[in-house]
């Protein structure tokens, strides 16, 4: 049977998202690079910059990888468009509820950090706001109402970052 509603609806069996958070990451990522461009501002000395960025940006594709691996090996699906078929507690879970997301953050950090640039502090705040609002919250909603007491005993036990 052909099912004809968006894959976001409300109806659907998913977390109904407003954007998808890798086009959102993108965006913000193109954004702050266009600041940094506009408006260079420097905030770090340049041998730290070169030695630390890097070294957060490849922190937060570990993490990614990791956090991926766990919830594919967990049985929970990544894309926010699918339905949930488990809550993973393990790995990077065990710390974060959002370590994916959490990875996301890192990489606009080590960025601004590697590229010295303080507008993708800024517009990391914006991620964290639209994300939140947009995603997490509505992510949580799901997953009360899919999981119930399981998913809120998790909740009170695990921070949503860290």
């Amino acid at each position: 049977m052909n099912d004809s509603r968006p894959v976001n609806s409300k109806n659907a069996d998913n977390a109904g998202v407003a954007f998808h958070p890798p086009v959102l990451l993108a965006a913000i990522i193109a954004l702050a690079f266009g600041a940094r461009w506009a408006f260079p501002l420097s905030f770090l000395p340049p041998r730290l910059s070169a030695t630390a960025g890097p070294i957060i940006v490849a922190a937060s594709f570990a993490l990614f990888f990791a956090s991926v691996y766990t919830m594919r090996r967990g049985g929970g699906s990544i894309p926010t468009g699918e339905p949930t078929d488990a809550i993973v507690k393990q790995g990077p879970y065990r710390f974060s509820r959002n370590p994916i997301y959490l990875s996301m953050l890192f990489l606009q950090m080590g960025l601004g950090v590697w590229t010295n640039s303080a507008g993708f502090f800024a517009l990391a705040c914006a991620f964290l706001l639209l994300l939140t609002w947009g995603v997490i919250s509505r992510e949580e909603r799901y997953l009360e109402r899919t999981f119930g007491s399981e998913y809120i005993s998790y909740k009170a036990q695990t921070r949503r970052w860290l």
